[in-house]
Formats: C-alpha cells, structure tokens, sequence
C-alpha cells in the first residue's frame, strides 16, 4: 500500500505518564502511538460541536424526547392535546430533528458560557 503525501508534521511533547498511557491505547487497538496520535486528532478534526458521531445521535434523541415531552405535558395542561395534534407533533419531531437538536445544543451552549461569565 502506498502513502499518500503529506507534507506537514505535527508534533507536541507529553510527559512520560501521557506516553505511557498513550502506547496502552495505541497497542490496544494494534497501533503505534504515532499512528494512534494522528487518529486522535484527525478524529477530534471531524468532530461537530465538541460531539463525536455516536454522541450526537445520542445528544439529538435526548433532545427531541426533551422536546415532545416539554410541549406534550404543556398541551396536556392547557388542554389542547388531541390525537392529530400529536401526531403532528410526533412527526415534526421526528422530520425536523436536526433544527431541534441545533436549538438544543445553541440553547445548553448560551447558558454553559453565561455560567462561567457568572462564575469568574
């Protein structure tokens, strides 16, 4: 198999603690701690919001659960929910889950920051 050119080098020094349990990773999986080290950053790269993949699916059906729950109990005590209103929802929910989910990590981003304002 032949390399692929790259022409840039990343490199950074850890202390002998950080090495060690970088090459009990690395040998984990069969790799060598600079091969894990490129894995690592380049996957932390492609990471979107701070969330790897498998978190962001996770993070989205959490926060459309929060969403149908949050409007449905509302509904329920203004008296307003009918079967076809929530299936309405349901199906919102379920079409329009990348809006809810963007409103949902906006909406915890915003108040993590005006936390640590608070806080310093």
């Amino acid at each position: 198999m032949s390399r692929s050119k790259k022409p840039r080098v990343v490199s950074f020094r850890v202390s002998e603690e950080e090495w060690l349990a970088i090459e009990k990773a690395a040998s984990k999986i069969g790799d060598t701690p600079h091969e894990w080290g490129r894995m690592a950053s380049l996957e932390k790269l492609r990471m979107q919001d701070g969330l790897n993949s498998n978190e962001r699916i996770l993070f989205a059906q959490v926060a459309r659960t929060q969403y149908l729950v949050g409007i449905g109990f509302q509904m329920l005590a203004d008296d307003k929910l009918t079967t076809e209103e929530w299936k309405k929802l349901r199906t919102f929910a379920k079409e329009e889950i990348d809006v809810i989910t963007e409103r949902a990590l906006a909406d915890f981003q915003s108040r993590t920051k005006g936390e640590a304002r608070k806080v310093a």
